[in-house]
């Protein structure tokens, strides 16, 4: 036993300095401490710049540059480019990366040479962008976030810009416009949607305003009117010269027949408007055709937005061909009636006074007027139309406007 345990001590004695070395030899620390003194002897060697001869000069023109630090300065672009790509692989390559999603801040140069799927933060670090991009910009299909994580909108991008068909959606999340945009506009065929998720319009687009034919909904989705649109707003002109029964096909909504003996008033408060026909007879289904038609509005629309003013008034339609007061006819009486019922104010001078008798819920035989209730007006000319808008005298806007076929209307 005691040779036997001689033996073993002896081994012990050869081998335990071997094991120690090569724990040594394998811990982080000295593996650490032997590739810093390479790289420290390695780079105190190149860097050791000082020529000895000419033969250690490369010459260029009139200097002369140093061979090793030329070779050094070869070597510290190369590995600063090596580091650049090992950390910019995924923006360059990202179909080779098995990772997830490649998240960049806003004005992260990186993103100019992604390609591909990714994630951006905004300025304040919440995710602005999911999608894809292409050269810099949002290209393709994508998804924008408000700084609440509220979807701001989802769809194609073209140049980090809506393009094509998408989705808009109100700061609370809920759905604003689903259809075809151009460079963040509506543009071409789509869905408005109010605040509470009902249906608004349905149609055309040009530039983000209703332009073309379209269909108007209530808040119950109920159709008002099918026709034509255009700067944002039903095209009022366009009933004018139709009959009853095409009026009856684009109007929906409710509706007051008010008949005289020479005229055939129909009221449709759901796009604030009364058509007027010429009586012919004594008929509720008379085919008349619509001669004038008023727009109980405040305002009008141009290409430029509403505008109130006549000042504004005479930008758009020049200068007016009639301006003072004149008796009122009954479509102008019952338009300040109404605008009067609807805003719970009176105008002009007083309520004007309407003999009537309510034949049907639907239909009024009007008796009687005031024939001498006098309104102030401002007329205009332009492309076939005559628009007139009535007001008070010394006022600079109108309470509401009637428009007519040039060849119908009685002005100079």
């Amino acid at each position: 036993m005691n040779l036997l345990q001689i033996l073993l001590q002896a081994l012990k004695t050869r081998i335990l300095p071997l094991v120690t070395k090569v724990k040594l030899f394998l811990s982080p620390n000295y593996i650490k401490s032997r590739l810093t003194e390479l790289i420290r002897t390695f780079f105190t060697k190149v860097l050791n710049i000082k020529p000895k001869d000419k033969n250690d000069y490369y010459p260029i023109g009139n200097w002369l540059v140093s061979k090793k630090l030329a070779f050094a300065m070869v070597l510290i672009v190369g590995v600063l480019s090596l580091v650049y790509i090992i950390f910019s692989w995924n923006a360059l390559f990202p179909g080779r990366s098995n990772e997830r999603i490649k998240t960049y801040s806003y004005n992260n140069v990186l993103l100019k040479f992604a390609k591909g799927n990714v994630r951006i933060k905004g300025k304040s670090g919440y995710l602005a962008y999911e999608g894809e991009v292409s050269k810099g910009s949002c290209n393709g299909v994508g998804e924008l976030k408000n700084p609440a994580g509220n979807v701001v909108y989802q769809g194609n991008f073209k140049q980090s810009m809506y393009e094509g068909e998408g989705t808009q959606y109100y700061d609370d999340g809920s759905i604003h416009y689903k259809g075809a945009f151009h460079e963040n506009l509506y543009s071409g065929t789509g869905t408005l949607y109010r605040t509470n998720g009902s249906i608004e319009y349905e149609g055309n687009f040009v530039y983000n305003k209703k332009e073309g034919q379209g269909i108007l909904y209530d808040m119950g989705h109920n159709e008002i009117f099918n026709g034509m649109f255009t700067e944002d707003d039903i095209k009022y002109s366009d009933l004018l010269g139709k009959s009853a029964t095409e009026v009856a096909g684009s109007y929906k909504g409710e509706r007051t027949l008010y008949n005289t003996k020479d005229e055939h008033i129909r009221y449709m408060p759901d796009i604030d408007a009364l058509t007027v026909e010429f009586a012919d007879e004594d008929s509720i289904d008379t085919e008349g055709e619509v001669a004038a038609v008023y727009v109980l509005k405040d305002s009008f629309n141009t290409a430029n937005g509403p505008v109130k003013s006549f000042k504004d008034l005479s930008d758009v339609l020049g200068q007016p061909i009639y301006v003072g007061s004149s008796y009122g006819t009954f479509s102008e009486l019952l338009a300040i009636t109404k605008i009067s019922d609807e805003n719970e104010r009176v105008y002009f001078s007083g309520y004007p006074e309407i003999d009537s008798t309510a034949v049907y819920n639907e239909y009024i035989d009007v008796t009687g007027y005031e024939n001498q209730y006098e309104v102030y007006l401002h007329t205009y000319r332009r492309d076939g139309l005559v628009y007139t808008f009535v007001t008070e005298p010394g006022l600079e806007t109108f309470y509401f406007y009637f428009v007519q076929d040039e060849a119908l209307a009685d002005v100079g």
